[in-house]
């Protein structure tokens, strides 16, 4: 069980290590947009007895924002032949081909959620050849603080 898990964290590790050399997706060959909305919060079922924490943030039930995003492909390199979206939690989100005009909508969640970092508040869009070698990305990213960066850059506030 442990060396499982020893593997398990290097071979992540490695995957980190290897995407930072991987370049990113020129600016001008996607197009990115926001798509705010605001959705009703279902109450949870509460248990009989819930200990005094006063750290604890007070969940709302009314209407919040909740967070959206479309990434379209303007243009793709002769061997960008297929697309893989991973979350920061190493889950593979969506793998497909890849083509001209591709729209990837990401369904975040709520927007406090993401600054909490209670949801996915990270996603990586890899861009591979037919070997499925990483040829380029784009890192979608939500900071505590609430600013969103797009391949490093501040692209807005949640």
């Amino acid at each position: 069980m442990w060396r499982q898990l020893t593997f398990a964290a290097l071979l992540f590790g490695f995957s980190v290590w290897a995407q930072d050399e991987v370049p990113y997706k020129p600016e001008a060959e996607f197009e990115f947009k926001f798509d705010y909305s605001f959705k009703e919060r279902l109450l949870q079922d509460r248990a009989d007895y819930e200990a005094y924490d006063p750290d604890k943030k007070q969940k709302s039930t009314g209407p919040l924002p909740y967070l959206k995003t479309e990434l379209k492909l303007l243009t793709l390199a002769t061997n960008e032949v297929r697309l893989r979206v991973i979350n920061n939690r190493g889950i593979t989100v969506i793998n497909r081909k890849a083509s001209t005009g591709t729209s990837i909508k990401i369904d975040w969640g709520f927007s406090d959620d993401v600054k909490d970092q209670i949801a996915a508040h990270s996603y990586t869009v890899l861009l591979l050849d037919n070997d499925k070698k990483i040829l380029s990305r784009i890192v979608l990213h939500a900071d505590s603080d609430g600013t969103f960066l797009v391949n490093g850059q501040k692209r807005g506030r949640l």
